[in-house]
């Protein structure tokens, strides 16, 4: 499939930003609004409706969880509140130098399968995505399939059905199956996303992707891209 054209930003990205650039592409995520006061958030929090998600937003903090600056299942307005003061307080106390560009408060969504889909650029194949089962499965069993970008959506099933943990996507053991055609139209985008950011591109990470039951859809409830180093890309790399 021909991509459409994508334009990278010219400085680093959080999470909002990147979430906001694959949206264009076609890529879904939980609903979610950026804010700047704890009054923000509460107000989106009782929008979206309880439970909620919040998490520092920041281009320079890639692993909010390892600084303790994500808040999940934030069931009413005190939490919030409390959740909102312990995130800024992680990012000041572990990240004093990163630039905070707000909070993020997300719906949290429940049910399906948690998976990974995302994109390294080789120096020599170029731009390649991965997918894999979320968690413990591709921590402990490296169980994950590459393929070289950009592919369509009945390449990317054939993908996910490879993993040795397929069938974990398929209804084992009286579970419900996962909405595999999301999953892979999901994954085909990426690759066609992929392939039109060039070589600025130097990766994305998709983890996890809520994989909901048959006909529910797919969405990316974290999103990471990172741009490539001036001299990197200088040097062919």
């Amino acid at each position: 499939p021909a991509p459409e054209p994508v334009t990278l930003p010219g400085k680093g990205i959080d999470e909002a930003e990147a979430k906001l650039l694959l949206a264009e592409a076609g890529i879904a995520a939980a609903p979610e609004q950026v804010v700047q006061s704890v009054d923000a958030a509460i107000l989106a929090a009782e929008g979206f409706g309880y439970p909620v998600v919040m998490k520092i937003l920041s281009p320079d903090i890639l692993h909010k969880s390892d600084i303790g600056a994500v808040k999940l299942g934030l069931g009413d307005a005190q939490a919030v509140r409390a959740a909102h003061a312990e995130i800024l307080e992680a990012a000041r106390r572990h990240a004093s130098e990163a630039a905070v560009t707000g909070v993020l408060v997300a719906k949290q969504l429940s049910g399906g399968v948690e998976c990974l889909m995302g994109i390294n650029r080789d120096p020599t194949f170029g731009p390649m995505a991965v997918f894999g089962l979320g968690g413990i499965f591709v921590e402990l069993l490296g169980d994950v399939a590459l393929r070289a970008c950009p592919f369509d959506a009945a390449t990317a099933r054939e993908m996910i059905l490879s993993i040795r943990g397929a069938a974990i996507l398929q209804g084992a053991r009286g579970t419900a199956p996962v909405d595999i055609e999301a999953l892979a139209e999901m994954l085909s985008k990426l690759s066609l996303f992929a392939a039109a950011a060039g070589d600025r591109l130097a990766s994305i990470d998709l983890n996890p992707v809520l994989a909901m039951p048959a006909g529910q859809g797919a969405y990316a409830l974290d999103a990471v891209i990172e741009l490539a180093a001036e001299e990197a890309r200088a040097d062919g790399h």
